[in-house]
């Protein structure tokens, strides 16, 4: 075991930290292996940035952006206090979410000695999509009470498509001196429309988030022979609609395979796709991939399918990674998704049609016409890299603001990380 320390005095348990840590591969190209086992630098705390939210573990989109944005600010050796809400599991139970109660209170009292001892400071909420926010309201009203600086990423459209009390109540708030960040500009649109914030807004897209360099395309997919499935395996993550395309595709004599790869979130999703495997020669479970092995897992597949109906769903990771590999996307049209699959580059199915049937005629399309499918894999990676390079420039607009007034470590680095 290796460590990078930024100081070798001794820590006691209330100094311990989430920091992530990814060993070899960019945040873009792998998923991070993570340790709470990390020690705290004790000037970067000086700086009075703190990050609340849900960090890894569980793995999900919203904990990998938070991790990224903590990282991205440790590259510039400023590393904030953060206050990690995320539950035990993926579970969605009433227990799992209550047993979040607790350490919502500990993280509170944290940041309101934190705050009490200092004159000014910043905080940078990443928001959950729903009953969640009335958490993260307690630790906007201190903010405001401290005259704090407050920062709200929102991550999700289930309180943008309809309006909802704990985004209402949060919002209000936060006042109209907070910066909003978004994900694309009809997440700006739907926040404007449902809360008339009148707060600064930027547009941060993900892309330039989780993408440390600019990937390439692994290589130029001619032939249409693997569909994957990437992520938690549930029924709102659309596993019965991946089942049924399978299903169709096989009993349609197409020769392709179907690979899905990922934790199953319960039951039920299990036995759905243990049932598949058994019934249909074509689905190929390989368990979850990380690392090295998820890049494996993009060079396996040639185009990637995303029937999420998941409320939360804005801008999948998944999906920015897919396309940069040049793995042309399938999937429901919701959230930020029309902003990040143009149509040459995939198909987005509207949500008032049939996902299977509209799937199984695209796959069957490209699988007939190669030089069509050259083109569409090709223009996926192209668009990635448009969109990594339209949206760098505001993400590191918006490192920069986070980082106002932050006072910086003399020497060393400002996170201490301990690698498995």
């Amino acid at each position: 075991m290796e460590s990078r320390r930024a100081s070798s005095e001794k820590m006691s348990p209330k100094d311990r930290i989430w920091v992530p840590h990814q060993p070899q591969d960019s945040h873009f190209h792998g998923t991070a292996t993570f340790t709470r086992e990390v020690e705290r630098h004790k000037r970067s705390l000086s700086a009075g940035l703190c990050m609340v939210g849900v960090f890894p573990p569980p793995v999900h989109g919203m904990s990998m952006i938070n991790a990224a944005v903590y990282e991205h600010l440790c590259a510039r050796r400023v590393a904030p206090l953060v206050l990690d809400l995320a539950p035990a599991s993926l579970s969605r139970s009433w227990c799992n979410r209550f047993s979040r109660i607790r350490k919502v209170i500990k993280s509170l009292v944290r940041y309101w000695s934190e705050t009490s001892s200092r004159d000014t400071g910043t905080i940078y909420i990443g928001l959950s999509g729903g009953w969640g926010q009335l958490y993260e309201a307690l630790f906007v009203l201190i903010a405001r009470f401290r005259g704090v600086r407050i920062f709200l990423h929102h991550h999700s459209f289930a309180y943008l498509d309809r309006r909802k009390i704990p985004a209402q109540l949060l919002l209000g708030l936060a006042g109209r001196g907070a910066t909003q960040i978004v994900i694309c500009e009809r997440q700006a649109q739907r926040l404007r429309e449902c809360y008339s914030t009148g707060a600064l807004t930027r547009v941060v897209s993900n892309a330039a988030i989780m993408g440390d360099t600019e990937p390439v395309t692994n290589r130029n997919r001619t032939q249409l022979r693997r569909l994957g499935f990437l992520g938690n395996i549930s029924r709102e993550k659309g596993i019965i609609e991946l089942l049924a395309v399978a299903e169709q595709l096989e009993c349609q004599n197409s020769g392709l395979e179907v690979h899905i790869a990922g934790p199953f979130e319960d039951n039920e999703a299990e036995l759905a796709v243990r049932g598949a495997l058994t019934r249909f020669h074509s689905v190929k479970y390989v368990g979850p991939r990380y690392g090295p092995e998820k890049e494996t897992f993009w060079d396996l597949i040639d185009v990637l399918l995303f029937p999420s109906q998941y409320q939360n769903e804005t801008a999948p990771l998944v999906v920015h990674e897919a396309m940069g590999h040049g793995i042309p996307v399938i999937a429901w049209d919701r959230g930020c998704l029309s902003a990040m699959v143009p149509p040459n580059a995939g198909l987005l199915v509207d949500r008032n049609q049939d996902f299977v049937s509209c799937a199984v005629e695209c796959v069957l399309r490209w699988q007939r016409d190669g030089r069509l499918f050259a083109d569409v894999s090709s223009a996926a990676g192209e668009d990635f890299r448009r969109q990594y390079a339209n949206s760098r420039g505001s993400f590191e607009a918006l490192l920069d603001d986070l980082c106002k007034a932050v006072a910086c470590p003399e020497s060393g680095d400002a996170c201490t990380v301990k690698s498995t």
